[in-house]
């Protein structure tokens, strides 16, 4: 192998035993989360789990469209990860459901992509994390805007308000506020309306000039115009002070009749289309400069690393609106009653925002803790993944797993482990495609018959010998303390085997793999 095809070499870990360790770590974490006893949360959480693995080796790719399918795969594994707590009402089972799904799921990110990989400052992985909350958070805005409007029943209120009008004074106040307003915006809308038109025609010209000299400044507006407006504002809505307006129309009654009518809301409608207008004006600049600063120098890889935050909220939303439509309405207590779907739609997406985010500290946590080399780069997934595997089986024992099926769950810890580390050693040295079937059977039969005799040795334990030495539970003793002891001793005595094996194998499967 010469130098520029090992520069060029795919240093991850070795296909076929990648293939292996990622069947082993979801087969077990089915098996042990069924067998808990909560089928629905743990298929969830396992599918998330699996959707966000396959949606990070879709980001290692150069392509825009399969960056935007891993960032929507990320945020949706995200979001049945962060359902399944809906699923059960035992914290129990959540953590174990959870637990084994999240297991399953670094296992298969480092056998297929690489948690950590070799150049960790240009991984998308933290980038698509970065700007999917981002464009979440925004959703989470959004949505929690619709429950508000939802809860006031804004459209009907200001359908009501067109309707019956409002009281005379109050409209006198509002309009002049309107009018204010309007002059303030008419001077933030007349230069983005001379921006979009570089050389605009004289009609155009004149217009905007026109524009230009009536609106005001905020601070060139006299003080007692101001704080009139201000007084006039708070003192509409007194009964005494309408009761007072009132008895004033009433003293004019042709002109009384007109202003009654004029301030009730007629022209409050052409008031409203024109600050509507110019607010539109605002806010497109205001969006336009934000999403400039936000997409920075490569536009499209932005935006495809934010699909999946930019997507799911906008098909939530949309959801929740088609069902409301349709008049399938979410219960959401009496307390929020009137919000529709929109409550269960924030709820939702904030509970996805806040996976994101711990998302982002995890992945944070462990590049760091990879670069300072106290965890290696290369086997960070399989490390947190076998670890996690075994505290969960652990958990699950104090719930009722079987014994049997605990020690299962301890030894597939070890031999996920073992074998990642060992496709990686493989994979460092000759690249992920070496054909290596040969060394890898032996090493993985060889770790896979040791966790065996370990089981079995457990199981001679507790069936012949505790029975022998012990022949009566009053000492205290159960079968959860055998376990646990075994556990101990067994993850002891297999943890210093698997170190010592992968220790020596690498050097072998390198030759192995040299003589093919």
């Amino acid at each position: 192998m010469n130098r520029d095809e090992a520069s060029t070499l795919d240093r991850r870990p070795a296909e076929s035993s990648s293939a292996l360790v990622g069947a082993v770590a979801v087969a077990t974490a089915l098996v042990l989360g069924l067998a808990v006893g909560e089928p629905r949360p743990t298929l969830v959480s396992l599918v998330g789990g699996l959707t966000v693995a396959a949606g990070v080796w879709s980001l290692r790719h150069p392509s825009h469209v399969r960056v935007a399918v891993g960032s929507l795969c990320v945020v949706l594994g995200t979001a049945a990860l962060t359902g399944s707590a809906w699923l059960t009402d035992d914290p129990w089972a959540l953590a174990t459901a959870l637990g084994f799904a999240l297991s399953a799921m670094f296992v298969v990110v480092d056998a297929t992509s690489g948690l950590v990989p070799d150049d960790a400052e240009s991984d998308r992985l933290p980038r698509m994390l970065r700007a999917a909350s981002a464009a979440m958070a925004v959703g989470v805005g959004a949505a929690a805007l619709l429950t508000v409007a939802a809860y006031v029943d804004l459209l009907w209120v200001a359908l009501g308000l067109v309707e019956n009008g409002i009281h005379p004074l109050v409209g006198f106040a509002t309009l002049q506020a309107g009018v204010l307003a309007g002059l303030l915006l008419l001077d933030r809308a007349v230069p983005i309306l001379e921006s979009w038109h570089p050389a605009p025609a004289a009609t155009t010209d004149r217009a905007l000039d026109g524009l230009a000299a009536v609106g005001t400044d905020w601070w060139e507006i006299d003080r007692t115009i101001r704080v009139a407006v201000a007084i006039q504002l708070v003192v509409s809505f007194a009964s005494v002070a309408q009761r007072l307006f009132d008895r004033f129309l009433a003293s004019v009654p042709v002109v009384g009749r007109v202003l009654r009518v004029a301030f009730s809301g007629p022209l409050h409608v052409p008031l409203a289309a024109c600050l509507l207008l110019l607010l539109g004006v605002v806010a497109a600049d205001v969006v336009h400069r934000w999403t400039v600063r936000s997409l920075g120098d490569d536009p499209a890889t932005t935006l495809a690393l934010a699909a999946g935050g930019i997507v799911v909220p906008v098909l939530v939303v949309l959801g929740g609106t088609v069902l409301a439509a349709v008049g399938v309405t979410a219960s959401v207590g009496e307390s929020l009653g009137g919000t529709g779907n929109y409550a269960v739609a924030t709820a939702a997406l904030l509970g996805v925002l806040v996976a994101l985010t711990a998302a982002r500290a995890i992945v944070h946590v462990l590049g760091a803790v990879a670069r300072e080399g106290t965890l290696p780069r290369r086997t960070a997934g399989f490390a947190t993944g076998s670890a996690l595997l075994f505290v969960t089986t652990l958990v699950a024992a104090e719930v009722g797993l079987a014994p049997l099926l605990v020690l299962v769950g301890a030894a597939a810890s070890l031999l996920v482990w073992d074998t990642g580390a060992h496709a990686s050693s493989v994979g460092a040295q000759l690249g992920r495609a070496a054909e290596t079937t040969d060394s890898e059977f032996v090493h993985v039969t060889g770790t896979a018959a040791v966790l065996g005799v370990g089981i079995v040795a457990v199981l001679l334990v507790r069936y012949a010998l505790f029975p022998f030495v012990v022949p009566t539970a009053a000492a205290g003793l159960s079968v959860a303390t055998v376990v646990a002891l075994g556990l101990v001793l067994l993850s002891i005595l297999l943890v210093t085997v698997a170190l010592l094996s992968h220790r020596e194998r690498p050097q072998q499967s390198e030759r192995t793999g040299g003589k093919g």
